[in-house]
């Protein structure tokens, strides 16, 4: 455990005072200011607008500080060589990888929070009114992105880093799809087709299901049951993928 809590603490360190995370962070809190002109150019819909276009902000920046810094963790520290300093100590690989994970979730955390502040905070001011959903849709963001940071993980120890990145981009893409996908093959009545989609249903992580953005622009009401059970999912996935990337990392040889 100690071993681990040193790991995510160094982690964090590194990755909070990453510069490319910086510029990241000011595009994404410009791309919200942005949305101000936007919702100028809105018929009585500035609110909405803003509320739209700064959570698929937060979103899209945050799948990239995910993406591109995860498939680096693992990557850098074999270039370096550094992995060979702290496996000849007694560290185990599922420390690594865990304490990999958990520090850059702590990152992840304090950046998507800060999006999501600056965000709730510029909406109320325009609308006048506080709209605590805001917080729960950037907190299920955070769910979203921390997936994608688990399966970036696993696919660094498979092979290069901007291999990783894309695929977990890939998978993001996928997850938001993956109902769409699932229900159009039921249309079409083929057995073979319905069974290969709920195989990829079941490998594919459902982000749609723990997407509220329409229940926060009033669109329709979010059940909040299902979200939660969802998450559960989620977090159950992303114990599996780790758990995987702990198996292939320590048949890697260093």
């Amino acid at each position: 455990m100690r071993q681990t809590g040193a790991i995510a603490l160094n982690t964090f360190k590194e990755t909070i005072r990453d510069r490319v995370l910086a510029v990241i962070v000011l595009f994404a809190l410009l791309m919200i200011v942005a949305s101000l002109w936007l919702g100028s150019i809105s018929l009585g819909e500035e609110a909405r607008v803003m509320t739209d276009f700064g959570l698929v902000a937060v979103t899209f920046f945050g799948l990239v500080v995910a993406a591109f810094i995860a498939a680096g963790l693992i990557h850098r520290e074999v270039e370096k060589r550094t992995v060979f300093v702290l496996f000849s100590k007694p560290v185990s690989r599922a420390a690594f990888i865990a304490g990999k994970f958990l520090g850059l979730g702590v990152t992840m955390a304090a950046v998507v929070a800060g999006m999501g502040l600056f965000l709730f905070a510029v909406v109320w001011v325009i609308d006048g009114s506080p709209r605590w959903l805001i917080l729960a849709a950037v907190a299920l963001i955070y769910v979203q992105l921390m997936v994608i940071v688990a399966v970036t993980v696993f696919f660094s120890t498979l092979g290069s880093a901007i291999l990783a990145s894309v695929l977990g981009i890939c998978v993001f893409v996928a997850g938001q799809l993956s109902t769409n996908v699932l229900s159009l093959t039921r249309l079409g009545e083929n057995a073979v087709t319905e069974a290969l989609s709920w195989v990829v249903f079941v490998l594919i992580p459902n982000f749609t299901a723990v997407d509220v953005k329409p229940a926060v622009v009033g669109e329709q009401t979010a059940e909040w049951g299902e979200v939660g059970l969802w998450c559960a999912y989620l977090a159950a996935y992303v114990v599996a993928v780790l758990l995987l990337a702990t198996w292939v990392f320590r048949r890697r040889e260093f």
